[in-house]
């Protein structure tokens, strides 16, 4: 399943409230941090990684 940028910014938000909630598990919120930094990388690289084509 491939995600859309509208995807990963929702899931992003949505792993940021998760992050601040004031009771939870360490390890869950390890594993929240973790999956976060995935999410903003693949987001960070669809920007870089846009191909702009030039007429040559």
């Amino acid at each position: 399943m491939l995600l859309t940028k509208k995807d990963k910014q929702i899931l992003i938000r949505i792993l940021k409230r998760e992050k601040r909630r004031k009771f939870g598990l360490k390890e869950n919120k390890d594993d929240i941090q973790q999956l976060l930094d995935k999410f903003e990388q693949s987001y960070r690289n669809e920007k870089v990684n846009k191909v702009k084509y030039t007429k040559l």
